[in-house]
Protein backbone atom coordinates (compact mmCIF):
# COMPACT_ATOMS: atom_id res chain seq x y z
CA UNK A 1 0.00 0.00 0.00
CA UNK A 2 1.74 3.25 -0.81
CA UNK A 3 0.81 6.77 -1.43
CA UNK A 4 2.44 9.93 -2.53
CA UNK A 5 2.36 13.50 -1.42
CA UNK A 6 2.89 16.69 -2.60
CA UNK A 7 2.91 20.53 -1.11
CA UNK A 8 2.51 22.33 -4.62
CA UNK A 9 -1.31 22.82 -5.90
CA UNK A 10 -2.49 20.15 -7.17
CA UNK A 11 -5.34 19.73 -5.67
CA UNK A 12 -8.05 18.70 -8.41
CA UNK A 13 -6.35 15.13 -8.68
CA UNK A 14 -5.64 14.81 -5.42
CA UNK A 15 -7.21 12.21 -3.13
CA UNK A 16 -6.80 14.30 -0.30
CA UNK A 17 -6.29 17.47 0.94
CA UNK A 18 -5.13 18.26 3.84
CA UNK A 19 -5.60 21.98 6.30
CA UNK A 20 -3.95 22.77 9.48
CA UNK A 21 -5.83 24.32 11.44
CA UNK A 22 -4.43 27.47 12.84
CA UNK A 23 -3.56 28.27 9.24
CA UNK A 24 -6.60 28.90 7.52
CA UNK A 25 -6.64 31.93 7.23
CA UNK A 26 -3.44 31.70 5.10
CA UNK A 27 -5.73 28.66 2.92
CA UNK A 28 -8.60 31.03 2.36
CA UNK A 29 -8.26 31.59 -1.60
CA UNK A 30 -8.25 27.77 -2.24
CA UNK A 31 -10.87 26.67 -0.09
CA UNK A 32 -12.57 29.13 -1.45
CA UNK A 33 -11.97 28.12 -4.90
CA UNK A 34 -11.94 24.35 -4.70
CA UNK A 35 -14.36 23.09 -2.93
CA UNK A 36 -16.46 20.04 -4.11
CA UNK A 37 -14.64 19.54 -7.73
CA UNK A 38 -14.41 16.42 -6.54
CA UNK A 39 -17.06 14.08 -4.81
CA UNK A 40 -15.06 11.78 -3.40
CA UNK A 41 -12.39 13.80 -2.73
CA UNK A 42 -11.58 14.41 1.05
CA UNK A 43 -10.97 17.59 2.80
CA UNK A 44 -9.20 16.98 6.20
CA UNK A 45 -8.69 19.35 9.57
CA UNK A 46 -5.26 18.91 10.76
CA UNK A 47 -4.90 19.51 14.73
CA UNK A 48 -1.74 18.79 16.53
CA UNK A 49 -2.51 21.32 19.51
CA UNK A 50 -5.36 21.59 21.91
CA UNK A 51 -8.35 24.03 21.08
CA UNK A 52 -7.64 26.59 23.67
CA UNK A 53 -4.23 27.32 21.68
CA UNK A 54 -5.89 27.27 17.79
CA UNK A 55 -9.49 28.85 18.78
CA UNK A 56 -8.44 32.27 17.39
CA UNK A 57 -7.73 31.00 14.37
CA UNK A 58 -10.20 28.52 13.83
CA UNK A 59 -13.00 30.69 14.79
CA UNK A 60 -11.91 33.60 12.31
CA UNK A 61 -12.85 31.53 9.75
CA UNK A 62 -16.48 30.21 11.15
CA UNK A 63 -17.23 30.09 7.09
CA UNK A 64 -15.16 27.21 6.20
CA UNK A 65 -16.49 24.92 9.02
CA UNK A 66 -18.68 22.86 7.07
CA UNK A 67 -16.20 22.68 4.05
CA UNK A 68 -14.48 19.45 5.47
CA UNK A 69 -15.61 15.97 5.65
CA UNK A 70 -12.20 14.02 7.54
CA UNK A 71 -10.75 14.84 11.13
CA UNK A 72 -7.34 14.46 12.12
CA UNK A 73 -6.41 15.12 15.64
CA UNK A 74 -4.99 13.88 19.17
CA UNK A 75 -8.40 12.53 20.12
CA UNK A 76 -9.59 9.14 19.58
CA UNK A 77 -12.79 10.26 18.25
CA UNK A 78 -11.22 11.48 15.51
CA UNK A 79 -11.40 9.70 11.62
CA UNK A 80 -7.51 9.87 11.96
CA UNK A 81 -5.85 9.78 15.59
CA UNK A 82 -2.42 11.45 15.68
CA UNK A 83 -0.88 9.15 17.92
CA UNK A 84 2.79 10.36 17.97
CA UNK A 85 3.19 11.63 21.49
CA UNK A 86 1.47 8.93 23.25
CA UNK A 87 4.01 6.63 23.94
CA UNK A 88 2.91 2.81 23.72
CA UNK A 89 4.19 0.93 26.68
CA UNK A 90 4.18 -2.93 27.17
CA UNK A 91 5.27 -4.88 30.79
CA UNK A 92 8.08 -6.78 30.31
CA UNK A 93 7.39 -10.18 30.80
CA UNK A 94 10.83 -11.27 32.29
CA UNK A 95 11.95 -8.20 34.29
CA UNK A 96 13.74 -8.54 37.43
CA UNK A 97 14.73 -5.27 39.61
CA UNK A 98 18.87 -4.29 39.41
CA UNK A 99 18.56 -3.33 42.65
CA UNK A 100 20.87 -0.10 41.34
CA UNK A 101 19.68 2.94 43.94
CA UNK A 102 18.65 5.37 41.22
CA UNK A 103 18.63 8.39 43.69
CA UNK A 104 22.38 8.05 44.14
CA UNK A 105 24.13 11.35 42.92
CA UNK A 106 21.09 13.26 42.78
CA UNK A 107 21.06 16.84 44.65
CA UNK A 108 18.35 18.43 43.03
CA UNK A 109 14.77 18.04 43.50
CA UNK A 110 12.02 19.16 40.96
CA UNK A 111 13.06 20.90 37.08
CA UNK A 112 10.71 22.21 34.68
CA UNK A 113 11.54 22.90 31.38
CA UNK A 114 8.78 25.47 29.71
CA UNK A 115 8.14 28.14 27.06
CA UNK A 116 5.25 29.26 27.31
CA UNK A 117 5.29 31.62 30.57
CA UNK A 118 1.27 32.35 30.62
CA UNK A 119 -1.32 29.65 29.52
CA UNK A 120 -4.96 28.51 29.55
CA UNK A 121 -4.31 25.80 31.96
CA UNK A 122 -2.55 28.23 35.12
CA UNK A 123 -0.19 26.05 35.21
CA UNK A 124 2.32 28.74 36.66
CA UNK A 125 0.38 29.94 39.42
CA UNK A 126 0.27 26.12 40.38
CA UNK A 127 4.18 25.63 40.24
CA UNK A 128 4.38 29.28 42.24
CA UNK A 129 2.48 27.95 44.88
CA UNK A 130 4.47 24.98 44.85
CA UNK A 131 7.53 26.94 44.80
CA UNK A 132 6.41 28.09 48.71
CA UNK A 133 7.08 24.65 49.87
CA UNK A 134 10.59 23.72 47.66
CA UNK A 135 12.55 24.41 44.94
CA UNK A 136 11.97 24.12 41.01
CA UNK A 137 14.48 25.04 38.88
CA UNK A 138 12.90 26.37 36.01
CA UNK A 139 14.74 26.32 32.40
CA UNK A 140 13.61 27.58 29.05
CA UNK A 141 12.17 31.39 28.35
CA UNK A 142 10.19 31.58 31.39
CA UNK A 143 12.91 30.76 34.21
CA UNK A 144 16.32 31.98 35.22
CA UNK A 145 18.59 29.14 34.52
CA UNK A 146 20.77 28.84 31.57
CA UNK A 147 21.76 25.37 30.86
CA UNK A 148 20.12 24.46 28.25
CA UNK A 149 19.05 26.54 25.18
CA UNK A 150 16.17 28.83 26.03
CA UNK A 151 14.06 28.73 22.81
CA UNK A 152 12.60 24.81 23.60
CA UNK A 153 10.99 24.74 20.44
CA UNK A 154 14.01 23.51 18.37
CA UNK A 155 15.50 20.23 18.80
CA UNK A 156 18.52 21.45 20.36
CA UNK A 157 17.29 21.24 23.70
CA UNK A 158 16.27 17.52 24.02
CA UNK A 159 19.65 16.17 24.81
CA UNK A 160 20.96 18.84 27.11
CA UNK A 161 17.62 18.34 28.85
CA UNK A 162 17.50 14.94 29.75
CA UNK A 163 21.17 15.05 30.31
CA UNK A 164 20.40 17.55 33.07
CA UNK A 165 17.49 16.01 34.61
CA UNK A 166 19.02 12.65 34.49
CA UNK A 167 21.94 13.73 36.27
CA UNK A 168 20.53 16.15 38.68
CA UNK A 169 16.83 15.66 39.81
CA UNK A 170 14.58 13.66 40.49
CA UNK A 171 10.96 15.23 39.44
CA UNK A 172 10.32 16.35 36.23
CA UNK A 173 7.16 18.72 35.93
CA UNK A 174 5.40 17.83 32.62
CA UNK A 175 2.62 20.47 33.22
CA UNK A 176 0.37 20.65 30.09
CA UNK A 177 -0.64 24.41 28.92
CA UNK A 178 -3.94 23.77 28.14
CA UNK A 179 -6.20 21.07 30.36
CA UNK A 180 -8.36 19.63 27.54
CA UNK A 181 -8.78 15.96 26.79
CA UNK A 182 -6.53 12.85 25.59
CA UNK A 183 -3.95 16.56 25.29
CA UNK A 184 -0.44 15.14 25.93
CA UNK A 185 3.21 16.51 25.04
CA UNK A 186 5.79 14.80 23.87
CA UNK A 187 8.14 15.65 26.57
CA UNK A 188 6.96 13.08 28.57
CA UNK A 189 7.81 10.41 26.45
CA UNK A 190 11.32 11.26 26.67
CA UNK A 191 11.35 11.73 30.91
CA UNK A 192 9.42 7.92 30.43
CA UNK A 193 11.97 6.23 28.17
CA UNK A 194 15.39 8.26 28.39
CA UNK A 195 15.83 9.35 32.22
CA UNK A 196 15.76 7.94 36.24
CA UNK A 197 13.10 11.13 36.70
CA UNK A 198 9.38 10.76 38.49
CA UNK A 199 7.08 12.64 35.92
CA UNK A 200 4.61 14.76 37.85
CA UNK A 201 1.29 15.42 35.52
CA UNK A 202 -0.90 17.66 34.86
CA UNK A 203 -3.35 17.77 32.07
CA UNK A 204 -6.63 16.16 31.32
CA UNK A 205 -5.27 13.57 29.69
CA UNK A 206 -6.26 9.69 31.36
CA UNK A 207 -2.38 8.87 32.32
CA UNK A 208 -3.46 5.83 34.13
CA UNK A 209 -4.39 4.19 30.09
CA UNK A 210 -1.05 6.02 28.84
CA UNK A 211 2.14 5.29 30.98
CA UNK A 212 3.25 2.21 33.19
CA UNK A 213 1.27 2.22 36.62
CA UNK A 214 3.00 3.57 39.63
CA UNK A 215 5.82 5.62 37.43
CA UNK A 216 4.58 9.00 37.63
CA UNK A 217 2.45 11.41 40.40
CA UNK A 218 -0.46 12.93 39.07
CA UNK A 219 -1.41 16.48 40.82
CA UNK A 220 -4.81 14.86 40.81
CA UNK A 221 -4.57 11.97 43.67
CA UNK A 222 -4.06 15.41 46.05
CA UNK A 223 -6.20 17.99 47.57
CA UNK A 224 -4.19 20.82 47.62
CA UNK A 225 -0.51 21.78 46.49
CA UNK A 226 0.92 21.62 49.97
CA UNK A 227 0.16 17.97 49.78
CA UNK A 228 1.26 17.42 46.55
CA UNK A 229 4.56 18.76 48.00
CA UNK A 230 4.90 17.26 50.94
CA UNK A 231 4.81 13.52 49.37
CA UNK A 232 7.33 14.99 47.01
CA UNK A 233 9.23 15.82 49.84
CA UNK A 234 8.50 12.17 51.12
CA UNK A 235 9.82 10.49 48.24
CA UNK A 236 12.79 12.93 47.82
CA UNK A 237 13.88 11.20 51.59
CA UNK A 238 12.80 8.15 51.38
CA UNK A 239 14.97 6.49 48.25
CA UNK A 240 13.65 2.98 48.42
CA UNK A 241 10.03 4.91 47.33
CA UNK A 242 12.33 6.60 44.95
CA UNK A 243 13.27 3.68 43.40
CA UNK A 244 10.18 1.88 43.15
CA UNK A 245 8.95 4.73 41.18
CA UNK A 246 11.74 4.11 38.80
CA UNK A 247 11.28 0.53 38.95
CA UNK A 248 7.94 0.71 37.73
CA UNK A 249 9.04 2.32 34.69
CA UNK A 250 11.74 -0.02 34.21
CA UNK A 251 9.76 -3.06 34.24
CA UNK A 252 7.72 -1.24 31.06
CA UNK A 253 8.83 -1.42 27.84
CA UNK A 254 7.81 1.95 26.09
CA UNK A 255 8.28 3.55 22.74
CA UNK A 256 6.45 5.67 20.03
CA UNK A 257 5.59 5.81 16.52
CA UNK A 258 4.90 8.57 14.47
CA UNK A 259 2.75 6.74 12.11
CA UNK A 260 0.64 9.58 11.16
CA UNK A 261 1.04 9.66 7.48
CA UNK A 262 0.70 5.68 7.23
CA UNK A 263 -2.70 6.06 8.78
CA UNK A 264 -3.70 9.16 6.31
CA UNK A 265 -2.49 6.67 3.36
CA UNK A 266 -4.69 3.33 5.03
CA UNK A 267 -7.63 5.69 5.53
CA UNK A 268 -7.41 6.88 1.87
CA UNK A 269 -7.07 3.55 0.66
CA UNK A 270 -10.09 2.25 2.81
CA UNK A 271 -12.62 5.30 1.84
CA UNK A 272 -11.65 5.83 -1.53
CA UNK A 273 -14.86 5.96 -2.95
CA UNK A 274 -16.79 7.02 -0.24
CA UNK A 275 -18.75 10.44 -0.67
CA UNK A 276 -18.53 11.84 3.13
CA UNK A 277 -20.48 13.65 5.21
CA UNK A 278 -19.74 17.48 5.98
CA UNK A 279 -19.49 18.33 9.52
CA UNK A 280 -18.82 21.02 11.86
CA UNK A 281 -15.05 21.92 12.20
CA UNK A 282 -15.99 24.50 14.84
CA UNK A 283 -18.08 22.14 16.85
CA UNK A 284 -16.12 19.26 16.57
CA UNK A 285 -12.71 21.44 17.83
CA UNK A 286 -14.31 23.85 20.46
CA UNK A 287 -12.81 24.53 23.40
CA UNK A 288 -16.05 24.19 24.94
CA UNK A 289 -16.41 20.68 24.06
CA UNK A 290 -12.90 19.41 24.29
CA UNK A 291 -11.14 21.33 27.09
CA UNK A 292 -12.04 22.29 30.93
CA UNK A 293 -12.05 25.69 32.95
CA UNK A 294 -9.05 26.07 34.84
CA UNK A 295 -10.89 27.34 37.66
CA UNK A 296 -13.25 23.86 37.62
CA UNK A 297 -9.95 21.74 37.55
CA UNK A 298 -8.24 22.90 40.57
CA UNK A 299 -11.15 23.40 42.75
CA UNK A 300 -10.50 19.70 44.23
CA UNK A 301 -6.56 19.77 43.48
CA UNK A 302 -5.75 22.75 44.13
CA UNK A 303 -7.98 25.28 45.43
CA UNK A 304 -5.78 27.38 47.19
CA UNK A 305 -4.62 28.72 43.21
CA UNK A 306 -8.48 29.25 42.61
CA UNK A 307 -8.93 32.49 43.79
CA UNK A 308 -6.07 34.17 41.95
CA UNK A 309 -6.89 32.22 38.47
CA UNK A 310 -8.07 35.48 35.91
CA UNK A 311 -8.80 35.54 32.65
CA UNK A 312 -7.95 39.20 31.21
CA UNK A 313 -7.74 39.13 27.28
CA UNK A 314 -10.38 36.14 26.37
CA UNK A 315 -12.42 34.05 29.09
CA UNK A 316 -13.28 31.46 26.12
CA UNK A 317 -9.99 30.37 26.32
CA UNK A 318 -8.96 30.94 29.76
CA UNK A 319 -6.67 33.85 29.39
Amino acid sequence: MKCSYISSDASESSEAVLFHGRYLKETNHFIEHGRFQNRHQKWVFFENEPPTNVWKAVSANRSYWNWFNVTATFTQDSDIPIRNNFPQCMPRLKWKSSGENYARGKSKMVVWFVSHCRTSSKRELYVAEMQKYLNVDIFGKCGKQSNCPRDLSTTKPGKCMTDLIEKDYKFYLSFENAICSEYITEKILRVIVGTNVIPVVLGGADYASILPKGSYIDIRDFKSVRELTEHLLHVDRNDTLYNQYISAKYSFHCVSYNTFMCDLCEYLHEHRYQEQLVFDAGAFWSPERRCVNPKNFFTDVAPEIVPKIRFYSNPELFI
